[in-house]
Protein backbone atom coordinates (compact mmCIF):
# COMPACT_ATOMS: atom_id res chain seq x y z
CA UNK A 1 0.00 0.00 0.00
CA UNK A 2 1.12 3.43 -0.87
CA UNK A 3 -0.11 6.31 1.51
CA UNK A 4 0.43 9.61 -0.43
CA UNK A 5 -0.38 12.68 2.18
CA UNK A 6 -1.21 15.72 0.25
CA UNK A 7 -4.15 18.23 0.41
CA UNK A 8 -6.47 15.45 -0.16
CA UNK A 9 -8.74 14.36 -3.15
CA UNK A 10 -12.02 12.90 -3.82
CA UNK A 11 -12.54 11.31 -7.16
CA UNK A 12 -15.39 12.33 -9.03
CA UNK A 13 -17.15 11.68 -12.49
CA UNK A 14 -14.81 13.24 -14.81
CA UNK A 15 -12.33 14.56 -12.73
CA UNK A 16 -9.73 13.61 -15.23
CA UNK A 17 -11.01 16.13 -18.01
CA UNK A 18 -11.35 18.89 -16.04
CA UNK A 19 -8.36 21.16 -15.04
CA UNK A 20 -8.17 22.06 -11.52
CA UNK A 21 -5.75 23.98 -8.49
CA UNK A 22 -2.56 22.80 -8.87
CA UNK A 23 -2.69 21.07 -5.40
CA UNK A 24 -5.65 18.74 -6.21
CA UNK A 25 -3.77 18.42 -9.64
CA UNK A 26 -0.45 17.04 -7.90
CA UNK A 27 -3.22 14.49 -5.85
CA UNK A 28 -5.41 13.19 -8.47
CA UNK A 29 -2.84 12.43 -10.92
CA UNK A 30 -0.70 10.58 -8.01
CA UNK A 31 -4.15 8.43 -7.55
CA UNK A 32 -4.42 7.91 -11.38
CA UNK A 33 -0.76 6.86 -12.04
CA UNK A 34 0.23 5.55 -8.77
CA UNK A 35 -2.45 3.52 -8.11
CA UNK A 36 -1.31 1.46 -11.28
CA UNK A 37 1.99 0.42 -9.48
CA UNK A 38 0.36 -0.65 -5.96
CA UNK A 39 -2.20 -0.42 -4.27
CA UNK A 40 -3.08 3.31 -3.28
CA UNK A 41 -4.05 5.41 -0.05
CA UNK A 42 -5.40 8.96 -0.78
CA UNK A 43 -4.28 10.55 3.08
CA UNK A 44 -3.89 14.35 3.83
CA UNK A 45 -0.71 15.90 5.07
CA UNK A 46 -2.43 16.85 8.65
CA UNK A 47 -3.15 12.62 8.93
CA UNK A 48 -1.08 11.12 11.75
CA UNK A 49 -0.60 7.39 12.04
CA UNK A 50 -2.24 5.14 9.54
CA UNK A 51 -0.29 2.01 8.81
CA UNK A 52 1.87 -0.91 11.04
CA UNK A 53 2.54 -2.51 7.87
CA UNK A 54 6.91 -2.46 7.27
CA UNK A 55 6.54 -2.92 3.29
CA UNK A 56 4.24 0.32 2.88
CA UNK A 57 5.31 3.44 1.27
CA UNK A 58 4.39 7.06 2.67
CA UNK A 59 5.11 9.67 0.75
CA UNK A 60 3.67 13.34 0.92
CA UNK A 61 4.50 17.13 1.58
CA UNK A 62 5.79 18.00 4.86
CA UNK A 63 2.98 18.91 7.24
CA UNK A 64 1.33 22.01 6.06
CA UNK A 65 -0.96 24.11 8.49
CA UNK A 66 -2.73 26.70 6.73
CA UNK A 67 -3.62 28.55 9.99
CA UNK A 68 0.10 29.83 9.69
CA UNK A 69 -1.35 32.10 6.84
CA UNK A 70 -3.56 33.88 8.83
CA UNK A 71 -1.49 33.56 12.86
CA UNK A 72 1.47 33.25 14.16
CA UNK A 73 2.06 29.81 14.50
CA UNK A 74 3.66 30.13 18.11
CA UNK A 75 0.41 31.50 18.93
CA UNK A 76 -2.24 29.03 18.39
CA UNK A 77 -2.43 25.55 19.71
CA UNK A 78 0.00 23.03 18.09
CA UNK A 79 -0.74 20.21 15.78
CA UNK A 80 -0.54 17.24 17.54
CA UNK A 81 -0.20 14.68 14.52
CA UNK A 82 2.87 14.50 12.51
CA UNK A 83 2.91 12.08 9.73
CA UNK A 84 6.45 11.11 9.52
CA UNK A 85 7.08 10.65 13.08
CA UNK A 86 4.09 8.92 13.86
CA UNK A 87 3.92 6.14 11.66
CA UNK A 88 7.45 5.13 12.84
CA UNK A 89 7.10 0.95 13.67
CA UNK A 90 8.46 1.75 17.06
CA UNK A 91 9.43 4.51 19.42
CA UNK A 92 13.34 4.02 18.60
CA UNK A 93 12.67 5.04 15.14
CA UNK A 94 11.98 8.67 13.94
CA UNK A 95 9.90 7.16 10.97
CA UNK A 96 8.40 4.47 9.22
CA UNK A 97 11.34 2.50 6.99
CA UNK A 98 9.48 3.38 3.43
CA UNK A 99 9.01 7.31 3.94
CA UNK A 100 9.85 9.83 1.02
CA UNK A 101 9.20 13.62 0.51
CA UNK A 102 7.41 15.32 -1.86
CA UNK A 103 7.28 19.01 -2.10
CA UNK A 104 8.67 21.72 -4.11
CA UNK A 105 11.94 23.21 -3.79
CA UNK A 106 14.12 26.21 -3.49
CA UNK A 107 17.31 26.92 -1.97
CA UNK A 108 16.08 29.10 1.07
CA UNK A 109 12.24 28.84 1.46
CA UNK A 110 10.32 31.81 1.91
CA UNK A 111 8.17 33.06 5.01
CA UNK A 112 4.72 31.67 3.43
CA UNK A 113 6.21 27.99 3.46
CA UNK A 114 7.93 27.89 6.46
CA UNK A 115 5.40 29.31 8.94
CA UNK A 116 2.73 26.81 7.59
CA UNK A 117 4.83 24.01 7.85
CA UNK A 118 5.62 23.06 11.81
CA UNK A 119 8.26 19.94 11.36
CA UNK A 120 9.44 20.41 7.99
CA UNK A 121 12.94 20.24 9.49
CA UNK A 122 12.63 17.15 11.28
CA UNK A 123 10.81 15.39 8.52
CA UNK A 124 13.14 16.68 5.58
CA UNK A 125 15.84 14.84 8.30
CA UNK A 126 13.96 11.48 8.25
CA UNK A 127 13.00 10.85 4.99
CA UNK A 128 14.62 8.71 2.96
CA UNK A 129 14.94 10.82 -0.61
CA UNK A 130 13.28 13.90 -0.96
CA UNK A 131 11.28 14.24 -4.62
CA UNK A 132 12.20 17.93 -5.09
CA UNK A 133 9.43 19.75 -7.50
CA UNK A 134 11.19 22.53 -9.22
CA UNK A 135 13.44 23.80 -12.18
CA UNK A 136 17.24 22.13 -12.19
CA UNK A 137 18.31 25.89 -11.48
CA UNK A 138 17.60 25.42 -7.35
CA UNK A 139 19.24 21.70 -7.46
CA UNK A 140 21.99 23.52 -8.88
CA UNK A 141 21.84 26.17 -6.36
CA UNK A 142 21.36 23.81 -3.37
CA UNK A 143 24.60 22.51 -3.64
CA UNK A 144 26.61 25.01 -4.37
CA UNK A 145 25.61 26.87 -0.45
CA UNK A 146 27.76 25.36 1.31
CA UNK A 147 26.38 26.81 4.18
CA UNK A 148 24.23 25.39 7.66
CA UNK A 149 20.83 25.16 6.33
CA UNK A 150 18.62 22.45 6.35
CA UNK A 151 18.39 22.37 2.21
CA UNK A 152 22.00 22.38 2.55
CA UNK A 153 22.48 19.78 5.24
CA UNK A 154 19.67 17.73 2.66
CA UNK A 155 20.97 17.83 -0.42
CA UNK A 156 22.38 14.57 -0.97
CA UNK A 157 18.89 13.20 -0.40
CA UNK A 158 17.37 15.10 -3.63
CA UNK A 159 15.94 14.11 -6.72
CA UNK A 160 15.05 16.31 -9.11
CA UNK A 161 11.47 16.24 -10.41
CA UNK A 162 10.06 18.93 -12.83
CA UNK A 163 6.12 19.97 -11.69
CA UNK A 164 3.72 18.48 -14.05
CA UNK A 165 0.79 19.89 -16.27
CA UNK A 166 -2.20 18.48 -17.72
CA UNK A 167 -1.76 20.06 -20.90
CA UNK A 168 -4.69 17.83 -22.62
CA UNK A 169 -7.11 19.57 -20.36
CA UNK A 170 -6.42 23.03 -22.15
CA UNK A 171 -7.86 22.15 -25.62
CA UNK A 172 -8.17 25.94 -26.22
CA UNK A 173 -5.25 27.36 -27.39
CA UNK A 174 -3.44 30.07 -29.20
CA UNK A 175 -4.13 29.74 -33.20
CA UNK A 176 -2.26 33.77 -34.11
CA UNK A 177 -0.72 36.27 -31.98
CA UNK A 178 -2.31 39.74 -32.52
CA UNK A 179 -0.56 42.39 -34.62
CA UNK A 180 2.42 44.32 -33.77
CA UNK A 181 1.21 47.31 -31.63
CA UNK A 182 -1.66 45.29 -30.08
CA UNK A 183 0.36 42.49 -28.08
CA UNK A 184 -0.39 41.69 -24.74
CA UNK A 185 0.72 40.16 -21.65
CA UNK A 186 -0.88 37.98 -18.62
CA UNK A 187 0.42 37.35 -14.79
CA UNK A 188 -1.50 35.00 -13.13
CA UNK A 189 0.01 34.57 -8.94
CA UNK A 190 -0.70 35.17 -5.58
CA UNK A 191 1.96 37.98 -5.53
CA UNK A 192 4.05 36.43 -2.60
CA UNK A 193 7.01 37.76 -1.70
CA UNK A 194 9.18 35.53 -3.86
CA UNK A 195 6.72 36.00 -7.51
CA UNK A 196 8.58 39.42 -8.54
CA UNK A 197 5.93 40.90 -9.35
CA UNK A 198 7.55 44.65 -8.64
CA UNK A 199 10.48 43.89 -10.91
CA UNK A 200 7.19 42.93 -13.27
CA UNK A 201 5.78 46.03 -13.07
CA UNK A 202 8.58 48.07 -13.15
CA UNK A 203 10.00 46.13 -16.65
CA UNK A 204 7.33 47.36 -18.37
CA UNK A 205 6.51 51.37 -17.42
CA UNK A 206 6.86 52.77 -20.56
CA UNK A 207 6.23 49.73 -22.74
CA UNK A 208 3.81 50.00 -25.65
CA UNK A 209 1.89 46.89 -24.31
CA UNK A 210 -0.77 45.97 -21.53
CA UNK A 211 -0.66 43.77 -18.65
CA UNK A 212 -3.53 41.52 -17.27
CA UNK A 213 -3.09 40.50 -14.15
CA UNK A 214 -5.03 37.81 -11.97
CA UNK A 215 -4.68 37.15 -8.33
CA UNK A 216 -6.43 35.98 -5.12
CA UNK A 217 -4.41 38.70 -3.43
CA UNK A 218 -5.68 41.66 -4.89
CA UNK A 219 -8.43 43.17 -3.29
CA UNK A 220 -10.09 45.97 -5.88
CA UNK A 221 -12.77 46.56 -8.15
CA UNK A 222 -11.88 44.91 -12.11
CA UNK A 223 -10.19 47.46 -14.26
CA UNK A 224 -7.35 49.09 -14.49
CA UNK A 225 -5.25 50.04 -11.47
CA UNK A 226 -2.66 52.47 -10.83
CA UNK A 227 0.05 51.13 -8.62
CA UNK A 228 3.11 52.72 -7.34
CA UNK A 229 6.20 50.47 -7.70
CA UNK A 230 8.95 51.94 -5.80
CA UNK A 231 8.40 55.16 -6.64
CA UNK A 232 7.19 54.91 -10.15
CA UNK A 233 3.31 54.88 -11.38
CA UNK A 234 2.25 51.24 -13.46
CA UNK A 235 -0.67 50.67 -14.68
CA UNK A 236 -2.29 47.11 -15.17
CA UNK A 237 -5.46 45.54 -15.82
CA UNK A 238 -6.68 43.60 -12.88
CA UNK A 239 -9.07 40.55 -14.17
CA UNK A 240 -9.55 38.96 -10.87
CA UNK A 241 -9.62 35.13 -9.61
CA UNK A 242 -9.39 32.91 -13.06
CA UNK A 243 -11.33 29.53 -13.39
CA UNK A 244 -9.10 26.96 -16.05
CA UNK A 245 -12.48 25.13 -16.90
CA UNK A 246 -14.06 28.12 -17.66
CA UNK A 247 -14.12 28.30 -21.91
CA UNK A 248 -14.91 32.12 -21.56
CA UNK A 249 -11.82 32.95 -19.59
CA UNK A 250 -9.56 30.55 -21.56
CA UNK A 251 -10.94 31.97 -25.69
CA UNK A 252 -10.66 35.94 -23.79
CA UNK A 253 -6.62 34.64 -22.68
CA UNK A 254 -5.99 32.78 -26.05
CA UNK A 255 -7.63 36.03 -27.80
CA UNK A 256 -6.15 38.59 -26.11
CA UNK A 257 -2.56 37.46 -24.49
CA UNK A 258 0.44 36.63 -26.39
CA UNK A 259 3.06 36.28 -23.60
CA UNK A 260 3.00 35.00 -19.87
CA UNK A 261 5.28 36.78 -18.03
CA UNK A 262 6.97 36.20 -14.52
CA UNK A 263 9.85 37.39 -12.81
CA UNK A 264 9.92 35.19 -9.79
CA UNK A 265 13.43 35.85 -7.47
CA UNK A 266 13.00 32.02 -6.10
CA UNK A 267 9.72 30.07 -7.24
CA UNK A 268 10.06 26.44 -7.64
CA UNK A 269 8.34 26.11 -11.07
CA UNK A 270 5.34 28.03 -11.36
CA UNK A 271 2.43 25.96 -12.18
CA UNK A 272 0.89 29.20 -14.13
CA UNK A 273 3.81 29.56 -16.57
CA UNK A 274 3.33 25.37 -17.61
CA UNK A 275 -0.95 26.05 -17.68
CA UNK A 276 0.23 29.35 -19.78
CA UNK A 277 2.62 27.91 -22.00
CA UNK A 278 0.33 25.10 -22.63
CA UNK A 279 -1.95 27.37 -23.73
CA UNK A 280 0.28 28.51 -26.40
CA UNK A 281 1.36 31.91 -24.80
CA UNK A 282 5.36 32.85 -24.76
CA UNK A 283 6.93 32.82 -21.27
CA UNK A 284 8.67 35.93 -20.79
CA UNK A 285 10.68 34.37 -17.35
CA UNK A 286 13.29 34.91 -15.40
CA UNK A 287 15.20 31.50 -14.81
CA UNK A 288 14.57 32.25 -11.09
CA UNK A 289 11.08 31.37 -11.91
CA UNK A 290 11.69 27.79 -12.78
CA UNK A 291 10.81 27.01 -16.04
CA UNK A 292 14.04 26.10 -18.66
CA UNK A 293 12.74 25.50 -22.17
CA UNK A 294 15.15 26.91 -25.09
CA UNK A 295 12.22 28.43 -27.16
CA UNK A 296 10.97 31.02 -24.21
CA UNK A 297 12.18 34.39 -23.89
CA UNK A 298 14.38 34.96 -20.78
CA UNK A 299 14.44 38.20 -18.58
CA UNK A 300 16.71 39.43 -15.57
CA UNK A 301 16.37 41.00 -12.02
CA UNK A 302 17.69 44.38 -14.26
CA UNK A 303 14.24 46.07 -15.03
CA UNK A 304 16.12 48.07 -17.66
CA UNK A 305 17.36 45.43 -19.78
CA UNK A 306 14.08 43.99 -19.44
CA UNK A 307 12.23 46.63 -21.31
CA UNK A 308 14.71 45.63 -23.77
CA UNK A 309 13.64 42.45 -23.98
CA UNK A 310 9.97 42.90 -23.75
CA UNK A 311 10.30 46.04 -27.15
CA UNK A 312 12.33 43.22 -29.06
CA UNK A 313 10.09 40.35 -28.16
CA UNK A 314 6.49 42.21 -28.55
CA UNK A 315 7.89 43.49 -32.02
CA UNK A 316 8.90 39.50 -33.15
CA UNK A 317 7.38 38.38 -36.64
CA UNK A 318 3.94 36.14 -36.04
CA UNK A 319 6.07 33.23 -38.26
CA UNK A 320 8.22 33.40 -35.16
CA UNK A 321 6.47 33.44 -32.38
CA UNK A 322 3.85 30.67 -33.44
CA UNK A 323 7.12 28.45 -34.39
CA UNK A 324 8.24 29.15 -30.44
CA UNK A 325 4.57 28.21 -29.38
CA UNK A 326 4.12 24.81 -30.94
CA UNK A 327 8.02 24.05 -29.40
CA UNK A 328 7.15 25.13 -25.64
CA UNK A 329 3.69 23.41 -26.03
CA UNK A 330 5.38 20.16 -27.02
CA UNK A 331 8.12 20.28 -24.32
CA UNK A 332 5.63 20.80 -21.76
CA UNK A 333 3.64 18.07 -22.88
CA UNK A 334 7.04 15.51 -23.06
CA UNK A 335 8.78 17.61 -19.66
CA UNK A 336 6.12 18.32 -17.79
CA UNK A 337 4.01 14.86 -18.41
CA UNK A 338 2.23 13.44 -14.90
CA UNK A 339 2.86 10.00 -16.05
CA UNK A 340 6.78 10.61 -16.62
CA UNK A 341 7.10 12.38 -13.42
CA UNK A 342 5.29 9.70 -11.35
CA UNK A 343 7.11 6.75 -13.49
CA UNK A 344 10.16 8.81 -12.31
CA UNK A 345 8.88 8.80 -8.94
CA UNK A 346 8.20 5.11 -8.43
CA UNK A 347 11.53 3.67 -10.11
CA UNK A 348 13.48 5.64 -7.54
CA UNK A 349 11.73 4.63 -4.76
CA UNK A 350 11.98 1.01 -5.68
CA UNK A 351 16.15 1.40 -6.16
CA UNK A 352 15.97 3.16 -2.90
CA UNK A 353 14.30 -0.05 -1.03
CA UNK A 354 15.99 -2.44 -2.72
CA UNK A 355 19.91 -0.77 -2.18
CA UNK A 356 18.34 -0.75 1.46
CA UNK A 357 17.39 -4.47 1.74
CA UNK A 358 20.88 -5.37 0.01
CA UNK A 359 22.53 -3.56 2.68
Amino acid sequence: MLHFFWSGYNLIEGCYERYEYSNLEIAKWAEYYLSQKTNFHQANWLDGKVTNHPEDILIGHPTWDNRGQSFNISEIPKLLRNWVTDNALNTHKKCHPNTYILMPWVPNFPPEWTKCMPFYQQQLRAANKIFALCGEIWIERTFAKQDASIQYEVKDKLIHCNMGVASQNFPIKKEKFNVIGERQLLHISNLGSYKGFDLTCMSLIGSDTLLHVASPSIQSDLGLIEANVNGKDCVFNFIGKIDNNDPEFNHWVVENCDFYIHTATMDAQATTTLENAARGLIPLVTPESGFACPEAIYLTADPDENRKIIEWALNLPDAELMKRSQLIREYVEREHNWQNIYDKIWQEILIDMEKRIQH
